[in-house]
């Protein structure tokens, strides 16, 4: 593994960046037939802005009982519909296009795969043509095993024969990859042997409550050694607690003290059919959190690194992996 020896995120000039890691609207729109800029969800236009949320990972997800990679495109057909009808968002291909849309005061749109059954037929090839469209992050399963990994939803194993190349594909092509969802040993898999820093852009920790969809202090550990980041999840299922804000921030806190801050990312759920915790029940309320965890004692840097600049710093260093493993510059 390319070790990442800056573990901490220094806020560049410019907009301060807010980024949520996960975002299932894609899959509202497409049932509702909605519009990003419509109502009636937890994350469409209107929240991020109340919220502050100006990087959004918006989530391809193919359900369990549909044609996978068709329902995959089709999702994406709605990001890039959204993408050319809306001047205030625009789909982010690489760190510098989504800070230059922050910037100007836009929205970046990151687009990733929930689960590489989205890939079953394709494998590498179809990475490599989602790629070329725009994708930036690979979740590597979802809550059922596939050819590629294990899922923590039915106890599955590690990385299999074909998941290490569409990983080793996924590091040269600069896209995250995302262990979200994957088995303990999956887990330690991809983040052990990953090149590049690998993220878990929706998972709490076991610390605060035991659950198979969050991450073991093993698993903390050896994301924040690669230099990765791992998203706080809103669900109440995964939050545990008294369900609210503060037991949110909890989790915050407890990434912080073992992972050390600069593994601290926001990876919502929103739209994703969640319950979420009192006082964050969408987008539009994250000021509440980041409030807490200033009461808490977090430092302005730190809460910087929490609210985006942990993952403009590792997906920045994906990016230079990328170039280094294709024979290019490294900025």
């Amino acid at each position: 593994m390319q070790p990442l020896l800056l573990l901490l995120a220094t806020p560049g000039l410019g907009a301060d960046v807010q980024a949520d890691l996960h975002l299932d609207t894609p899959t509202q729109l497409y049932r509702r037939k909605a519009l990003l800029d419509g109502d009636g969800m937890e994350a469409a236009l209107p929240q991020l802005r109340e919220g502050g949320t100006n990087l959004a990972v918006e989530v391809l997800w193919p359900p369990r009982d549909a044609d996978w990679e068709a329902h995959a495109a089709k999702l994406f057909d709605i990001i890039e519909a959204e993408d050319r009808r809306l001047d205030a968002v625009t789909l982010a291909r690489s760190p510098g296009e989504a800070r230059s849309v922050i910037e100007n005061g836009g929205v970046a749109l990151v687009v990733s795969l929930e689960g590489a059954h989205g890939l079953d037929k394709t494998g590498v090839d179809g990475l490599r043509r989602l790629h070329a469209r725009g994708l930036r992050m690979l979740g590597l399963t979802w809550s059922f095993s596939n050819r590629f990994a294990g899922s923590s939803g039915d106890g599955g194993g590690g990385i299999t024969g074909d998941g290490w190349a569409l990983l080793a594909e996924a590091n040269r092509l600069g896209v995250v990859v995302d262990v979200s969802h994957a088995s303990d040993r999956a887990t330690m898999d991809a983040c052990g042997w990953s090149h590049a820093p690998v993220v878990a852009s929706h998972s709490n920790t076991d610390g605060r409550r035991e659950h198979a969809r969050n991450l073991s202090d093993e698993a903390i550990r050896c994301i924040a050694r690669g230099g990765g980041v791992i998203g706080v999840n809103v669900h109440g299922d995964f939050v545990g607690g008294p369900r609210d804000v503060a037991a949110v921030a909890d989790h915050f806190d407890y990434l912080r003290r073992v992972g050390g801050a600069g593994v601290v990312a926001l990876g919502s759920d929103y739209d994703g059919l969640i319950k979420p915790v009192a006082g964050l029940e969408h987008a539009g309320k994250l000021a509440a959190l980041w409030a807490e965890l200033r009461r808490r004692g977090w430092t302005d840097a730190e809460i910087a690194g929490a609210r985006g600049e942990n993952f403009m710093r590792a997906w920045t260093q994906v990016e230079r992996v990328s170039q280094a493993l294709r024979g290019g510059p490294i900025d």
